[in-house]
């Protein structure tokens, strides 16, 4: 089993559309992805598209006021990111095996300003930056290790995504 994907967790605006975005994201990305909308916060993943962060930049200025982004290049590394309402990084924290220059700004200032972003207590971040990296990018296990910044920060994936989400391309499926 493969690692290889990408993921996002994007908080709309006051009064965006779940559905429109939803509409808008799968225009954007030609790429598999299940989605999970749970009231203004949209789970997505994208299986086998650690480009698919690219994607949620392009979208978050026009649609949300934070996101989380995460590509998982299988046991090449991974990469967490957050973005603020402009789609600027303000936190990136990224485990490289193989892959050259994946960026990294893993600093007490910027776990700082992304504890401010989602209203968490920085300690959180700063437990998850001291221990995450200790067993590499850890292939096939999906979900990890990023999704611990994620938990972090107050925005864990969900446990029933499983079951929940939905392949937005799907006409049985419908949109939230």
């Amino acid at each position: 089993m493969s690692s290889f994907s990408g993921w996002a967790v994007v908080d709309l605006d006051e009064g965006r559309d779940p559905g429109e975005f939803v509409g808008v994201l799968c225009d954007a990305c030609s790429d598999p992805l299940r989605v999970y909308v749970d009231g203004r916060r949209v789970f997505v993943l994208a299986d086998f598209a650690p480009q698919f962060s690219a994607v949620v930049d392009g979208l978050v200025p026009h649609w949300a006021r934070r996101a989380i982004t995460a590509a998982d290049y299988d046991e090449y590394g991974v990469e967490n990111t957050v973005l603020g309402p402009e789609a600027q990084a303000v936190h990136v924290a990224s485990i490289s095996e193989e892959i050259e220059g994946l960026p990294d700004a893993d600093t007490p200032q910027t776990r700082r300003a992304a504890a401010e972003l989602f209203g968490v207590r920085p300690e959180a971040l700063d437990e998850v930056s001291a221990t995450w990296a200790e067993e590499g990018p850890m292939p096939s296990c999906i979900g990890e290790p990023y999704l611990r910044w994620w938990a972090a920060l107050g925005a864990a994936w969900p446990e029933d995504f499983g079951t929940r989400s939905f392949d937005p391309r799907e006409k049985s499926a419908g949109t939230p």
